[in-house]
C-alpha cells in the first residue's frame, strides 16, 4: 500500500516521495533577465526539506501575459541561465524541478506591462477590473505556439516537467469558461471548441518536447464562478485531459474572481478532497490536490486510503520547509503549521515579496551557530519573547526567560478563540515544544538589579495590555474588554456594543453573533477592519452582516445610560439598547518594575512585539528572530 513518503512515478519520472510544492508568487528581485540569490535560496530549501517535485512558476510565456513585475519568464532565451540555477538548485537537494507555464490573459495589467490585457472575449475582469482586448484567430494561434517555445527553454534549462496552469481563472481557463469565451471562431461556441485552446496547447508542446515528457495539468475543482465550469464540467474535462496526453491533473480551487473564500480558515480542512478523489477514481491518472492541506495526518490518510495519489503543499511549505522531513520521522509536533493567516496572499496581492507570518525568514532560516554566545534575559513569554529565546537557544547563546504568568505564548491564546482562529492553536503548541525541547529555563520572578551583571543583553518583549477609555455614565452599564470575552473570564449581557471596529473587536463581535447575541458595533474611523488584510477582511465583513450584526463607522459612544448607549455621528445622536459595552479601542506596551529596571540598568536591551507597539503575529515573530540573529550578533 502506498504512503505518503512512496516513490510515484509521473510518466518516465521517478519521484521521491508523495509531497508537491506548488508554484507560488515570490515577487523576489529580477534585474533584467537574471534572479537574487533568494530565488535560489527559497527553492533550494525546500528540496533541502525534503518535498518530492517543486513547480517553480507561474511563468509567463509572452509579456503580455505577465502579471506580476518580479514574476519569471519563459518567454525568450535569456531567461534560460537563470532558470538552470533553480532546476540545478532543486535537484541538488534531491527533489525534482517542474516549471509551470501560465497566460494571464485578462488578469495582466496594463500598469505591469505595458500593454492592454487580452483574453478570448472583451469581458471585463471584477478581479482588476480592466476591460481587455479580444483576441484575433491569428493572436490565439501565436500564444500556442509561444507555450510549446516555452516548453523547449524549459526543458534546456533542466527542468523534468511541465505544469499548464488551466486554473483559477488566467487565460486557458477564460478559453474554457462559457463565461468568459463568447466567440464564434474555432476557439469558442461549443464546449468542444472551447476546449480547441489547451488542447493545441498540449498537441504542441508534445511535438516539442516529447510525447513521454511529464505534463501537468493544473485544473479546478469548480470555478465558483455563476456560469462556469461546475464540478461535473471539470470532470468531463479531466476525461479529455488524460485522451490529450496529460500524466498528472493537480486540483485546486476556484477563481480569484469567485464571490465565495475559497482559500481561507472558514474552508475546511481537505475541502477539495472529494472532488479530487472524483477525478481520480474516473480517469485513473495520478492526481494531486491543494488547498487547506497542511496537517501530516490528514496528507497520510489521504494517500493511505488512496483518495489522492500525490498532495500539493503550499502555505505548509513555507511555513514550514522541513514539514516533509519532519513528517517522515513523526515529529509532527515540532511541525510549524500554517496558521491561515493569508498574510502570504496580501503580499502577492499587493505585488509585494512573499512573507510568512510565522517564519521569518523564508529563503534560508537554518540558524547558524553564534560566534561569541551570550547570556541573554528575555522578559515575556509571548509570541516574540518564545520565538527570540528559541532562535538564541538554538544558536548557543545562554537563555533565560521571564514570564510572570502560568501559561506561555501570552495573547495568542485570545487569538485563536474567535471562529476560524483555531488554527493558531497549532503555533502555541510549536513554540512551546520547540522552547522546552531546548532546555530554556522559565522563571516567575527575578531581583533583576541583583542579577544584572549575570547577563549580556536583555530582551523585552512583555507585551502589551489593552487600552480603556471614560465614557459618561459608564457606571450605569457592565463594561469589558475583548480579551475578558475571548478567554471566557466573563459572559457578556444582550444586547452587546463594542466599541471599535478593528481585527479584536470584529473578531469578538463573529464569536458573539455566533451566539445568537444582538451586537452592535461603533467605529471612530470611517471603514472598520483597517487592520486587517483584504485577502480575509471581506468574508468577516460578509459574516458579520449575515449575523445581523450593526456597524456604525464615523461614529463614537458619547454617553452610557442605563440600558442604552448614546451613539453619536458627524450629522445625528441616537440611542441604542446595551446590556453590557465591550472596549476594543487598541492595546498599549505593558509597564512593570523589571522593564523600568531594565531601561536604567546600561545593559544593552532591545524592545520587540507589542512591548514595542501592538501589532500582528507576525511582527511579533518577525522581531523576535530578528533579536535571535541581528541584534545579538551586534553585542560587543
Amino acid at each position: 500500500m502506498a504512503n505518503l513518503f512512496s516513490p510515484i512515478r509521473i510518466s518516465r519520472l521517478s519521484v521521491r516521495n508523495r509531497i508537491i510544492m506548488p508554484a507560488l508568487i515570490l515577487n523576489y528581485p529580477i534585474n533584467g533577465f537574471d534572479v537574487s540569490d533568494e530565488w535560489i535560496r527559497f527553492y533550494r530549501r525546500r528540496a533541502k526539506g525534503g518535498a518530492g517535485l517543486i513547480i517553480v512558476g507561474a511563468c509567463n510565456v509572452d509579456q503580455a501575459g505577465k502579471m506580476d513585475l518580479h514574476q519569471l519568464g519563459v518567454d525568450r532565451d535569456e531567461w534560460i541561465p537563470s532558470l538552470e540555477k533553480i532546476a540545478r538548485a532543486i535537484k541538488d537537494e534531491g527533489a525534482v524541478p517542474a516549471i509551470q507555464l501560465n497566460h494571464a490573459g485578462r488578469y495582466a495589467r496594463k500598469s505591469i506591462t505595458g500593454i492592454d490585457p487580452v483574453a478570448p472575449s472583451a469581458i471585463a475582469s471584477r478581479y482588476t477590473g480592466e476591460l481587455p482586448r479580444e483576441l484575433s484567430s491569428e493572436e490565439v494561434e501565436v500564444i500556442i505556439r509561444s507555450f510549446a517555445a516555452a516548453a523547449c527553454r524549459a526543458r534546456v534549462a533542466g527542468f523534468e516537467a511541465i505544469e499548464l496552469l488551466g486554473a483559477t481563472g488566467y487565460l486557458i481557463s477564460q478559453f474554457l469558461s462559457p463565461v468568459t469565451n463568447r466567440r464564434t471562431d474555432r476557439f469558442g461556441g461549443t464546449e468542444e471548441k472551447r476546449r480547441t485552446f489547451v488542447r493545441e496547447i498540449i498537441s504542441g508542446i508534445k511535438e516539442a518536447v516529447g510525447n513521454d515528457f511529464p505534463l501537468i495539468f493544473r485544473q479546478s475543482a469548480l470555478d465558483n464562478v455563476p456560469g462556469g465550469m461546475d464540478a461535473d464540467d471539470q470532470l468531463n474535462l479531466a476525461k479529455e485531459l488524460k485522451a490529450w496526453g496529460v500524466h498528472l491533473i493537480n486540483v485546486t480551487a476556484g477563481w480569484h474572481d469567485a464571490p465565495i473564500n475559497q482559500i481561507g480558515p472558514s474552508v475546511s480542512h481537505g475541502h477539495f478532497i472529494p472532488y479530487a478523489t472524483r477525478i481520480k477514481e474516473t480517469v485513473h491518472l495520478p492526481v494531486s490536490c491543494a488547498v487547506r492541506i497542511t496537517r501530516p495526518e490528514q496528507a497520510r490518510l489521504a494517500i493511505e486510503e488512496n483518495k489522492l495519489d500525490l498532495v500539493t503543499l503550499g502555505r505548509a511549505l513555507i511555513a514550514d520547509p522541513d514539514w516533509p522531513r519532519k513528517a517522515r520521522i513523526g515529529d509532527d509536533e515540532f511541525i510549524r503549521q500554517c496558521i491561515c493567516c493569508c498574510n502570504c496572499f496580501d503580499r502577492a496581492f499587493a505585488k509585494e515579496g512573499i512573507e510568512c507570518s510565522v517564519n521569518a525568514a523564508l529563503d534560508d532560516d537554518v540558524v547558524e551557530p553564534a560566534a561569541n554566545p551570550k547570556r541573554i534575559l528575555v522578559v515575556g513569554a509571548g509570541p516574540a519573547g518564545i520565538e527570540a529565546a528559541r532562535i538564541l537557544a538554538k544558536r548557543g547563546h545562554r537563555v533565560t526567560v521571564l514570564e510572570k504568568r502560568d501559561r506561555l505564548a501570552g495573547r495568542l491564546h485570545a487569538a485563536a478563540k474567535p471562529p476560524y482562529k483555531s488554527e493558531i492553536n497549532s503555533l502555541i503548541r510549536f513554540l512551546v515544544n520547540d522552547l522546552k525541547s531546548l532546555n530554556v529555563p522559565v522563571i516567575k520572578e527575578v531581583d533583576f538589579n541583583a542579577l544584572a551583571d549575570r547577563y549580556d543583553g536583555v530582551i523585552l518583549a512583555a507585551g502589551a495590555k489593552e487600552k480603556t477609555i471614560s465614557i459618561k455614565g459608564m457606571e450605569n452599564m457592565p463594561t469589558y474588554t475583548c480579551n475578558q470575552i475571548l478567554d471566557g473570564l466573563v459572559t457578556p449581557q444582550d444586547p452587546v456594543v463594542i466599541l471599535g471596529a478593528g481585527l479584536v473587536g470584529c473578531e469578538t463581535a463573529d464569536l458573539l453573533s455566533r451566539e445568537d447575541r444582538d451586537v452592535t458595533i461603533v467605529e471612530l474611523e470611517p471603514k472598520p477592519l483597517r487592520d486587517m488584510g483584504v485577502t480575509l477582511r471581506w468574508g468577516l465583513l460578509k459574516r458579520l452582516r449575515d449575523a445581523g450584526v450593526k456597524i456604525y463607522t464615523s461614529s463614537s459612544v458619547r454617553e452610557v445610560r442605563e440600558g442604552q448607549v448614546v451613539i453619536e455621528t458627524k450629522d445625528r445622536s441616537f440611542a441604542v439598547k446595551a446590556g453590557c459595552l465591550v472596549q476594543a479601542i487598541g492595546f498599549e506596551p505593558a509597564q512593570s518594575r523589571i522593564v523600568e529596571a531594565v531601561r536604567n540598568s546600561g545593559l544593552p536591551f532591545c524592545v520587540i512585539g507589542d512591548q514595542k507597539a501592538p501589532r500582528r503575529i507576525k511582527d511579533a515573530i518577525h522581531e523576535g528572530y530578528r533579536a535571535g540573529t541581528a541584534w545579538v550578533d551586534g553585542l560587543e
